[in-house]
């Protein structure tokens, strides 16, 4: 569904992405690990089109850019609005629907991240766990066909993170689509991911079941896996 081919991105003559080649399949939750600064967000806004690349390519089967979503690391609501109308932002701008098939589209969507009754509020009425869950919201209310979430469980609380965790599930399922998480959160990728891709210096070493990753031998995913292996539980 998503090929990425010989993808290259340079800021200021620092090389972020080197050549980097991953493939995403339809329907499948895709986790990209990677230590900071190898280019994982950076990734993530080239198959947005937010950004272009300076050589290779991203081809995308059947799916317009309208029909994409992110959910960005500080959950980015209009701080103006309240989060009925920052869940309702995209229909608005974007969507011919009906007044009443709006109302309703935005009262599902906040009833599935659990903020019913939440429209008035203002988000600096909210906790940075509901922030990030009426960020959720206004990605999942327009039905879009691919997910993309850079760093959802940063700096939440364990018990919030595995909340959103147990979203992204939901989300995938609900709307039968796409995603891809990035994240340096092991539990977080272990729980959510069909797949997991590791990106290290702007390559992608391996892309496997996360049941696979587990056992991969390497220094490099060891590191990611120490400390961590009691926790995931696989």
């Amino acid at each position: 569904m998503i090929r990425v081919k010989e993808v290259w991105k340079s800021y200021n003559e620092k090389k972020v992405l080197k050549g980097l080649n991953l493939e995403i399949r339809e329907g499948e939750t895709l986790v990209i690990l990677g230590r900071s600064g190898c280019g994982k967000s950076v990734l993530l806004r080239l198959m947005m089109g937010i950004e272009e690349v300076d050589q290779g390519s991203i081809e995308i089967d059947n799916v317009s850019r309208q029909e994409m979503g992110m959910l960005f690391q500080a959950s980015a609501l209009f701080d103006s609005m309240t989060v009925g109308e920052n869940t309702a932002f995209y229909l608005h701008h974007h969507n011919r629907l009906k007044k009443s098939e709006k109302e309703a589209r935005v009262k599902k969507a906040l009833h599935m991240v659990g903020l019913e009754g939440t429209e008035e509020l203002m988000p600096s009425d909210l906790s940075g766990g509901m922030r990030k869950r009426a960020a959720l919201a206004r990605l999942i209310v327009y039905h879009p066909k691919i997910l993309f979430y850079d760093e959802p469980t940063t700096g939440l609380d364990p018990i919030t993170a595995m909340h959103i965790n147990d979203l992204i599930i939901q989300t995938q399922k609900e709307l039968h689509a796409t995603s891809i998480v990035v994240t340096h959160d092991l539990c977080s990728a272990f729980k959510v991911a069909d797949r997991i891709a590791l990106n290290h210096e702007g390559q992608i070493l391996y892309i496997v079941t996360k049941e696979e990753f587990i056992k991969i031998e390497d220094p490099i995913v060891q590191t990611f896996l120490k400390n961590s292996i009691p926790e995931i539980g696989v």
